[in-house]
């Protein structure tokens, strides 16, 4: 029972074994938001769903997650996607892609501001989509 448990396992070691041609490279870059829908208040405690959409540049670009980042001045958001580099050979893609994420205020906060990054000037400098929104009772 011991040979044949052997011989299986090796056997199944050798049928996945992977080889440098199977693995496709990848990044992790930043999309900008073209656009953001956020309400114009919030009440505290209660769950919104916020909408930011986005364009994929090329047929490579995968949607990996909504990135965020609490700043001293609001928290900024961006898109994560992933580019998988097969051979550099991606075809145009400019689709308009739609996520969205769920965000509940707390009842401390007076408001909130959102700061959806929307690229990078010539100059190097980040540019964003503000929005401020009040907290109500």
């Amino acid at each position: 029972m011991k040979k044949l448990f052997v011989c299986l396992f090796a056997l199944a070691s050798l049928a996945c074994s992977v080889n440098d041609e199977d693995i496709q490279s990848s990044t992790v870059i930043m999309l900008p938001v073209e656009s953001a829908i956020v309400p114009d208040e919030f009440v505290g405690g209660q769950e919104y769903e916020i909408f930011i959409t986005y364009k994929r540049p090329t047929e490579c670009h995968v949607f990996k997650d909504i990135y965020s980042q609490t700043q001293s001045d609001g928290l900024m958001i961006a898109i994560m996607s992933t580019v998988f580099n097969e051979n550099n050979d991606c075809p145009p893609s400019n689709e308009t892609v739609e996520k969205s994420f769920k965000f509940k205020p707390s009842r401390d906060e007076n408001t909130y501001v959102f700061k959806f990054w929307h690229g990078s000037n010539g100059s190097g400098e980040d540019e964003f989509i503000i929005f401020e929104v009040p907290v109500v009772d």
